[in-house]
């Protein structure tokens, strides 16, 4: 039946037979009805070669973890005149004109981005100068020790003292008559356009404030004893930190008045704090060791932190990320006193031999 079924559909033309005998293979159709097994012989099954693949063990070695470097060129040494007292602050009103101050009264100046001079007075000090501040060509303060006060005319620095008491490390701005400046023994005093006027509304604590950033009527002060200040046009008050008391603040930057950066040291160990105008909270993953000195931001993405070992970091505040760099150029015995940038590519650091350096 089977046969007969396979030659009707042969004649039907419904099988190609090259088909058919490659599906079914030899097989007898003679009229004997010789239905024996298909060649089923084995085809060529020899074994693959299944040698052991080369599993030896890839190049394991590691990477190379080393931060990127970050290269600086040394401007001036101490106002480049050889001097080696610490330069201790920086500041500028454009990339071009920027001041920078420090021990044994030094003031130097460039007005074209990378020659520094010496800057005469109208009346010279030998007092240490701790702070520079400009709002623009015509507005500038620079203040120091023993009540040390100078105010920028546009061209000259003149005495302007009058009613300071204390020890003066900071000073900041907003406006010719929206100055304030911080020291000694928690010492606020206000500038406003014609004198200083000192503010006793606020318990002293036996501390130093060492660093003030502000914007618009709100100033942001910090200092040793973990002693932060939110001072405004009338008042101060002490803003609540979770740092413990042996906590020192050396400076303060931000982008706005409830978002605050400030550095500084507990002992030995680098301190990194953030406020949101209302409470300081630790943050708890710089990637360093040794004091910190200085901050300050071209942009929320891009902060600069300076400190002990002439090391230098990162900070990116929308991504919370640091980055540490290894620095070449400024020898790593010393000490990044501060950090002014006026954008991305113009940032400078001083440093506590007299070093005036410029980020490449």
């Amino acid at each position: 039946m089977r046969r007969l079924a396979i030659a009707s559909l042969l004649l039907l033309g419904c099988f190609d037979w090259d088909v058919l005998s490659s599906t079914l293979g030899e097989q007898d159709l003679s009229a004997s009805g010789d239905l024996s097994v298909f060649d089923l012989a084995q085809t060529d099954l020899a074994q693959p070669d299944l040698a052991q693949p080369d599993l030896r063990m890839p190049d394991l070695a590691m990477p190379d973890l080393m931060p990127p470097t970050l290269s600086f060129t040394k401007q001036a040494d101490a106002a480049g005149l050889g001097n080696k007292k610490a330069n201790n602050a920086i500041f500028g009103y454009s990339a071009m004109n920027i001041t920078a101050v420090g021990d044994g009264g030094v003031v130097a100046r460039t007005t074209n981005g990378k020659d520094w001079s010496i800057v005469t007075l109208a009346a010279t000090t030998t007092q240490n100068l701790y702070d520079v501040w400009f709002l623009d060509e015509k507005v500038g303060w620079i203040v120091g020790m023993g009540s040390t006060a100078y105010q920028w005319d546009g061209s000259t620095w003149v005495v302007k003292a009058a009613n300071l008491t204390n020890d003066v490390q900071a000073v900041f701005g907003s406006a010719a008559n929206k100055v304030v400046a911080a020291g000694s023994a928690d010492a606020v005093f206000r500038f406003d356009g014609t004198n200083w006027t000192k503010s006793t509304n606020i318990a002293p604590k036996p501390g130093t404030q060492y660093g003030m950033w502000g914007t618009g009527l709100t100033f942001f002060s910090v200092g040793a004893s973990n002693d932060t200040l939110n001072i405004t046009d009338v008042t101060q008050v002490r803003v609540a930190s979770d740092q413990g008391g042996g906590t020192v603040f050396r400076s303060v930057w931000g982008t706005s008045a409830t978002n605050i950066l400030a550095v500084g040291y507990d002992g030995n160990t680098a301190i990194a704090s953030k406020s949101n105008g209302v409470l300081w909270t630790k943050l708890n993953n710089v990637p360093t060791v040794g004091k910190l000195y200085a901050v300050w931001g071209v942009s929320a993405t891009e902060i600069w932190v300076g400190g002990e070992n002439g090391q230098v970091m990162q900070y990116n505040d929308n991504t919370k990320v640091w980055s540490r760099f290894t620095v070449s150029g400024i020898p790593s015995n010393e000490i990044i006193k501060d950090i002014w940038a006026f954008d991305a590519a113009n940032v400078w650091f001083v440093t506590d031999t007299g070093g005036i350096y410029k980020k490449n």
